[in-house]
């Protein structure tokens, strides 16, 4: 991306990416708001940024430093939404076992604290290195990993325990 490049075209590369990280962390009613000021953010401080390459890690950099700031001034506690799952597409056969995944699986999540899910939604989903999530979250490579086997491993015991109908506390 280029230094000069305008708010447009910043807002439209880096959107999905950031309203997607953000909408796991933080209510829905404020989602588009936070992910507003850390576009803003982004784009200002594009003149700063030594490696474009990077872009979508330093923003989501940001955007973990700005979500920590919402809180601090909101005093609450990080959510997951789980009306924005994606749902879904409409089939001929009854959806009810993927709806009760899809909230199992939301509902396990949940549970797990937020630097697992941080590193769950950055590894597995967003399918950044474990290198890059290191500089997003401010850590290591090899903590990265750790972190990632620990949230694998609590995610397994808490998504295992919803399966079999016991209740994991």
């Amino acid at each position: 991306m280029e230094v000069n490049s305008s708010f447009d075209e910043t807002y439209e590369l880096l959107f999905p990416l950031i309203y997607r990280f953000v909408s796991l962390r933080v209510p829905k009613s404020d989602v588009e708001d936070v992910t507003a000021d850390i576009i803003v953010k982004v784009w200002r401080g594009l003149d700063n940024i030594e490696k474009k390459t990077a872009l979508k890690s330093w923003a989501l950099t940001i955007a973990t430093h700005q979500i920590a700031d919402y809180y601090r001034t909101h005093k609450r506690k990080p959510l997951i939404i789980l009306d924005e799952t994606t749902k879904p597409l409409p089939q001929e056969f009854d959806q009810s076992e993927t709806w009760a995944t899809l909230l199992s699986v939301g509902e396990a999540l949940a549970k797990l604290p937020p630097q697992q899910v941080n590193v769950i939604q950055l590894r597995l989903i967003e399918g950044f290195s474990a290198g890059e999530v290191a500089e997003i979250m401010g850590s290591t490579q090899q903590a990265v990993d750790s972190l990632l086997y620990r949230a694998k491993k609590g995610f397994r015991k808490l998504y295992q325990g919803k399966e079999k109908g016991g209740r994991v506390l």
